[in-house]
């Protein structure tokens, strides 16, 4: 493509080729690329404003710095992707694979992302408050200083997960898989944990779970906390490693 012309707006570029190109500072605003094919591709600071790229391939491209505010990225390929600042506020990336992607410092406020896939990526500072998460695979991924408050991250799969410093405040994790997880300073006030696991999760303190939110005997703690019930409300907390 004739790199000259970098207005491409509302145009219909369904299954569309730019394998390898260089489309930075490209403007796809509402076009559609639905099923296109961006593997290795330099999309830095290319405006993608609620453009559709359902089922796009897009593969250890360069997304860095752009605007994909509101577009629709479901079940899109991004593995080994970067993502850094970029704007994905209002973004649909419900069923998409981000494994090994870099999002940091990323805004992702209110994204539509149940059932994606972030295995092992990197989403450091990245701001997801009223994110729905649901299901959402986030096992080994790197959530350091992750802004999550009144998130929705029921049954999502946080194993092994870094969440140093994370702020859950007033976010959903029922029936959450958080086992091996780091939640070293991670902020749990208010945070639904109904249904959770635990297990063999790091740095998790009694200050922390006394901050949450949860029925008796529905939590699957670490060996090093002790729960005490002594009512269906009321209970003790011992941290053994505090």
């Amino acid at each position: 493509m004739d790199s000259s012309t970098k207005d491409l707006s509302g145009k219909d570029l369904i299954g569309k080729d730019f394998n390898g190109q260089n489309l930075v500072e490209f403007d796809f605003s509402e076009a559609d690329l639905t099923e296109a094919v961006l593997n290795e591709a330099d999309c830095s600071r290319a405006v993608f404003y609620r453009a559709r790229l359902r089922e796009a391939q897009a593969a250890k491209s360069c997304f860095r710095e752009a605007n994909l505010e509101g577009a629709n990225l479901s079940n899109a390929l991004f593995q080994e992707a970067d993502f850094t600042s970029v704007d994905l506020e209002g973004t649909d990336l419900r069923g998409a694979d981000f494994t090994r992607a870099d999002l940091s410092h990323s805004n992702m406020t209110g994204v539509y992302m149940s059932e994606a896939t972030f295995v092992g990526a990197r989403l450091i500072e990245v701001d997801i408050k009223a994110g729905d998460l649901r299901q959402a695979d986030l096992s080994g991924a790197d959530l350091t200083g992750a802004d999550l408050r009144y998130s929705n991250l029921e049954e999502a799969d946080l194993t092994g997960a870094k969440l140093y410093g994370a702020d859950l405040t007033g976010a959903n994790l029922s029936r959450a898989k958080l086992k091996q997880a780091d939640l070293l300073n991670a902020d749990l006030s208010e945070c639904k944990i109904t249904g959770a696991d635990f297990s063999d999760v790091i740095h998790l303190t009694c200050l922390q779970i006394e901050a949450a939110l949860f029925e008796k005997d529905s939590v699957t703690f670490p060996n090093s906390i002790q729960i005490t019930w002594l009512s269906e409300t009321e209970y003790e907390c011992r941290c053994t490693t505090e």
